[in-house]
C-alpha cells in the first residue's frame, strides 16, 4: 500500500487545478461555460480588427508625412525655379547686356544706376533673395550688398570652392551649397566649417552676349537668404523635432533644418532609401520619407520620431480598446443574464437558505410560496429550513438583547469617567482651594489649563474653528508655558482689535508655537521672545516669530514638500511631524495655494501661515 502511494505521489506531484472549484455556484458554472465559448470568437474578431486598424493608421501617418513633405518640396521647388527664371531675365535683359559689354571694354566702372533699378525691382518682392552679384573675369562690377564683403569682393570670390567650376567650360548654370566656403575649407578632411555653412545656397551662371551667344561677358551669382530658408524649416508643423535633410547627387548633405535634435545618424545609408517607411534606431522608431527635387539630382529626406506624430494612432487605439472593453462588458452582461435565467430556480432556493447565515438577501414571495407547497424533496427541504430559521431567530434575538444591555452599561460607565463637566468641576474646585490659600500662580495655571481643555473639547464636527477661539487657546497654552519658562519666555500678540469673525483650520497654531519653543527658545541660554502676528486683506496672514535662528531652512523646505493629490498622504518625514501635519491639513482643506513657509534672519526664525478668508462655516 505504501509503495502504491509513493508511485501515485511521483506521477501526480503537481495535480491539475479544476476549472471550477467545489464552491463555485451553479450560476457561475453556467456563466463561465458560456464565456469559454464566446471569448475565443470575440478575441479572434478583435485581433483581426486590431491588425487592420493598426495597419490603416500607420499607412495614414506615413501618407501624412509624404503629404507634408510634398508641400515643403513644392515650396522649395517654387523658390528654386523662380530664382532660375529671375537669373535668365537678368541674363537676357538689354540693359544688363550693355552694362556687361561696356564693363569688359572699359577699365572704368560704367554707370550702374539703370541695372541697379532693374535688379532691385526684380528682388523687391522676392524675400528669399539675399544678394545679386555680377563679375567679369577680372573684377566685380555690381553687387546689391556692400562693397568689399565676402560675397562681392573679387579676391574673395576667386578663393571660393565653386569658382573653378563656374569658370570652366560647358557650364550653363548650377546651384552651389556652402557658398561661403573657400576651396581649402571645402576640401578639408575635417570640414569643421561645413556645419556653420548649412543653408548657404547660391545659383551661379555665366553671362554670354545675346549677339552671338558665345562671347563671355561675365558671371551672375544669386545668393539665397539664409534666414528665409531657416524660416521655411521653422514653419514645418509636422512633428516638434522633425529633421529635413537635402542631399546632392553624391549624397553629401548640403542643407537641413538645424534643430535641437539631429537624426542624421538614423540615415546610415541615405542612398538606399527610396520610399516612406518606419525604421527603428536605438529602440526609437522614426518615420523616414524621401523624394526627388527639381534641382539637379538633389534628394530630400524627412525624419520624424513616430512618437511625435502618432497622436491619432494613440487616440484610435484608445478608442478601439475602449470599444473592446465595452463590447466585452456587454457580452458579460448578456451571458450573465442568460446564466441567471437558466439557474434562477436553484439560485432562489440557495438565496433563501443563505439567510440562515444572517445574509440579508431579498427573496421572491411567490417563489417562497411555490417551494413551500411543493410535495417533492425541494419542498421538504424548504419547510425544514423554515423551522430551523425560526428557532435560530429566537436564539439570536435573545443573545442580541443581552449583549446590547451589556454594551449600554459599559458605555454609560465610560461616559461618566470622561465627562468633560466632571473634569471642569474638578479643576474649578482646585482653583477655589488655591485662591483660598492665596496661591495665585496655581490658580492662574489651573484657569489656563481649564480654558485649554474647554476650548479643545468644544463640540464641533467642522474642520474649521473661529479665529478668536484659536487665539484664546494659544493664549492659554502660552500662559501655561510661561510658568515653565518663567523669565526665559516673553510673548506678544499683534492682531486687529476687534478681531473679525473669521474661521481658520482647527489647532494649527499650537504645534507651530510648540515648535518655536522647542527649537527656538529652548536653544537660547537667556530665553527669548515669541511674537504672533495676524494681518487680514484678501487672505489671512499669520506669522509666528521666535528669537532662535538655528533652523535648517533646506530641511524645512524638504519637509514641507507636499501636494494634496499625492497618494502617500500619510507618509511623514521622521522630523517635524507636527509641522508636516499642519501644513498638509491646510493644503487638503484649503487648497494648494495655502500652507506654511519658513524663513530666518540673523537672529530670528519666522513661520508664515497663509490661509483663505473664510467668513462662514
Amino acid at each position: 500500500m505504501k509503495t502504491r502511494e509513493r508511485k501515485q505521489s511521483k506521477h501526480h506531484s503537481r495535480p491539475r487545478r479544476p476549472l471550477f472549484s467545489a464552491s463555485a455556484s451553479f450560476k457561475r458554472r453556467l456563466f463561465v461555460s458560456f464565456l469559454l465559448i464566446a471569448v475565443p470568437v470575440i478575441a479572434g474578431v478583435c485581433a483581426v480588427s486590431f491588425y487592420i486598424l493598426r495597419k490603416s493608421t500607420r499607412e495614414t501617418i506615413l501618407q501624412s508625412q509624404v503629404t507634408e513633405m510634398e508641400k515643403l518640396n513644392a515650396q522649395l521647388d517654387s523658390m528654386f525655379q523662380d530664382t532660375e527664371v529671375m537669373s535668365r531675365e537678368i541674363l537676357y535683359n538689354a540693359s544688363v547686356q550693355d552694362y556687361m559689354t561696356e564693363a569688359n571694354t572699359s577699365e572704368s566702372y560704367p554707370d550702374d544706376s539703370g541695372i541697379a533699378y532693374y535688379i532691385n525691382g526684380l528682388t523687391a518682392n522676392r524675400e528669399y533673395i539675399d544678394s545679386v552679384v555680377l563679375i567679369t573675369e577680372t573684377r566685380t562690377i555690381f553687387s546689391t550688398e556692400n562693397a568689399y564683403s565676402d560675397r562681392s569682393a573679387f579676391q574673395n570670390i576667386e578663393q571660393k570652392w565653386w569658382y573653378e567650376t563656374l569658370t570652366g567650360d560647358n557650364f550653363s548654370y548650377s546651384w552651389f551649397p556652402y557658398a561661403k566656403l573657400t576651396a581649402a575649407q571645402y576640401r578639408s578632411q575635417q570640414n569643421k566649417e561645413i556645419p556653420q555653412q548649412i543653408n548657404t545656397l547660391m545659383l551661379a551662371r555665366p553671362i554670354t552676349s545675346t549677339d552671338d551667344y558665345s562671347t563671355l561677358l561675365g558671371y551672375l551669382m544669386i545668393y539665397l537668404d539664409e534666414e528665409y530658408v531657416e524660416q521655411i524649416w521653422q514653419d514645418i508643423s509636422w512633428g516638434s523635432s522633425t529633421n529635413i535633410f537635402i542631399y546632392d547627387e553624391n549624397y553629401d548633405l548640403i542643407a537641413y533644418n538645424s534643430r535641437l535634435n539631429n537624426y542624421e545618424e538614423v540615415l546610415e545609408n541615405p542612398e538606399q532609401i527610396s520610399d516612406s517607411r518606419i525604421t527603428e534606431y536605438e529602440d526609437i522608431r522614426y518615420i523616414v520619407t524621401t523624394t526627388e527635387m527639381s534641382v539637379g539630382n538633389w534628394r530630400m529626406i524627412m525624419v520624424t520620431p513616430l512618437s511625435e506624430v502618432n497622436q491619432s494612432y494613440a487616440v484610435t487605439m484608445q478608442v478601439f480598446f475602449s470599444a473592446m472593453v465595452i463590447i466585452f462588458a456587454a457580452l458579460c452582461l448578456m451571458l450573465n443574464f442568460s446564466a441567471n435565467n437558466v439557474a434562477r430556480p436553484i439560485i432562489a432556493l440557495s438565496r433563501k437558505m443563505d439567510t440562515f447565515h444572517g445574509t440579508d438577501i431579498p427573496t421572491d414571495p411567490k417563489a417562497e410560496e411555490l417551494y413551500r407547497n411543493r410535495s417533492d424533496e425541494v419542498g421538504q427541504i424548504y419547510r425544514s429550513y423554515e423551522q430551523l430559521a425560526d428557532r435560530m431567530d429566537r436564539l439570536i434575538q435573545e443573545i442580541y438583547v443581552k449583549n446590547l444591555e451589556k454594551k449600554d452599561a459599559e458605555l454609560a460607565l465610560l461616559q461618566t469617567q470622561i465627562n468633560p463637566h466632571f473634569l471642569y468641576n474638578t479643576l474649578d474646585s482646585i482653583n477655589w482651594i488655591a485662591l483660598a490659600n492665596d496661591q495665585d500662580e496655581i490658580s492662574e495655571m489651573i484657569t489656563a489649563l481649564s480654558d485649554t481643555f474647554r476650548l479643545s473639547l468644544m463640540k464641533n464636527n467642522s474642520s474649521f474653528v473661529e479665529m478668536d477661539q484659536e487665539i484664546r487657546y494659544i493664549q492659554s497654552y502660552l500662559t501655561l508655558q510661561k510658568f515653565r519658562y518663567a523669565e526665559r519666555l516673553t510673548y506678544t500678540f499683534a492682531m486687529p482689535d476687534p478681531l473679525p469673525k473669521l474661521f481658520i483650520p482647527r489647532f494649527i497654531l499650537q504645534p507651530v508655537v510648540e515648535n518655536a519653543l522647542k527649537h527656538g527658545i529652548d536653544q537660547l541660554e537667556g530665553g527669548g521672545d515669541i511674537s504672533i502676528g495676524i494681518s487680514i486683506d484678501t487672505q489671512v496672514h499669520i506669522t509666528v516669530i521666535n528669537d532662535g535662528n538655528k533652523i535648517d531652512l533646506k530641511k524645512m523646505e524638504e519637509i514641507l514638500i507636499f501636494h494634496p493629490e499625492d497618494s502617500d498622504i500619510l507618509n511623514f518625514k521622521k522630523e517635524g511631524y507636527g509641522v508636516q501635519n499642519i501644513h498638509r491639513r491646510i493644503k487638503i482643506i484649503c487648497g494648494d495655494d495655502y500652507g506654511l513657509r519658513y524663513e530666518k534672519t540673523h537672529s530670528q526664525t519666522i513661520c508664515h501661515i497663509l490661509l483663505p478668508l473664510k467668513e462662514t462655516l
